[in-house]
């Protein structure tokens, strides 16, 4: 099956609320992470993109935050999918490539510039949301009618 990356904090998770602590534990507190809101839309176009692809979350967040990250991701009532996490760009690029060797990615959600440098670098479709406030309708439109390779 065809997978789709899906970054997290901007693209489906606002974290607002928590800006302000940003640089102290308190801003990956479990409480404070599980008090994140869902984009608005995003949940619903993840549930209908679930059933054509695989679900592939991808963030800019500390490792050990993966089990605290996929309770907030079944919390909202996200679809399953992995997960991979590093605070660190060039980490980020290289999970990307290594994830080419078990999917194929056909492409990548995202609500920043260097989100859409890691979709070119493993060569899929880069789709770039406003931060906070993704027009979900721009994914269905680009990815419910993806003309899928046999």
């Amino acid at each position: 099956m065809e997978s789709i990356l899906v970054f997290i904090d901007g693209t489906i998770c606002d974290d607002r609320h928590r800006t302000h602590h940003y640089g102290t534990p308190d801003f990956y507190s479990d409480e404070n992470v599980l008090n994140d809101k869902a984009v608005i839309g995003s949940v619903q176009c993840l549930k209908e993109l679930i059933m054509q692809f695989n679900i592939i979350y991808i963030g800019a967040r500390p490792e050990y935050m993966k089990e605290i990250t996929l309770n907030w991701i079944a919390k909202e009532g996200f679809p399953f999918g992995e997960i991979y996490l590093s605070e660190r760009q060039d980490e980020r690029l290289k999970i990307a490539e290594q994830l080419l060797n078990k999917y194929s990615i056909i492409a990548g959600i995202g609500d920043r510039w260097d989100d859409n440098e890691l979709h070119l670098q493993i060569g899929c479709m880069s789709i770039i949301l406003e931060e906070y406030k993704g027009n979900w309708n721009i994914v269905r439109k680009y990815l419910l009618n993806y003309d899928h390779i046999s």
